[in-house]
């Protein structure tokens, strides 16, 4: 049995999966573009020298590895977002501090923002728990 993407048109087989073209991929990237420079609030701060800089810091600080899906379900990830522990809506001063950030991937990323929403302080002191325990394993002590 075959499907066709209706986003390219390329005719591929169900066991596949999705497009080999990865084209929703490339659409939620795409998307995820466009909000970022266009309609997220604080654009002038995400879109700052400074805020690529220390995003790009996170990132190496955690190998380019999402912390979450690392300690809570013990599987290796790739990271793709730079997560403020503490909102910018709720603290602004500690946007630019690189111990209030935590490399996460996107599915990871939109379920701590689900977490937030039913228990912000728990899911924060979670977080906090597996940033120690990448700073303890990889010799960086305390919290970066």
């Amino acid at each position: 049995m075959n499907k066709i993407c209706p986003r390219c048109g390329k005719v591929y087989s169900y066991s596949a999966g999705s497009c080999p073209n990865e084209c929703k991929s490339k659409a939620r990237k795409e998307a995820n573009r466009v909000y970022d420079r266009c309609q997220r609030d604080n654009s002038s701060f995400y879109n700052s020298r400074e805020w690529k800089r220390l995003r790009e810091s996170c990132k190496n600080v955690y190998s380019g590895l999402c912390v979450w899906s690392l300690y809570k379900y013990k599987r290796v990830v790739k990271g793709t977002t730079a997560h403020h522990i503490v909102p910018l809506s709720q603290d602004r001063s500690k946007g630019m501090e690189l111990s209030n950030l935590v490399y996460l991937s996107d599915g990871a990323h939109r379920e701590v923002h689900r977490l937030y929403d039913i228990d912000q302080k728990e899911t924060i002191e979670q977080l906090k728990q597996f940033i120690v325990a990448w700073m303890s394993e990889h010799g960086m002590g305390g919290t970066n």
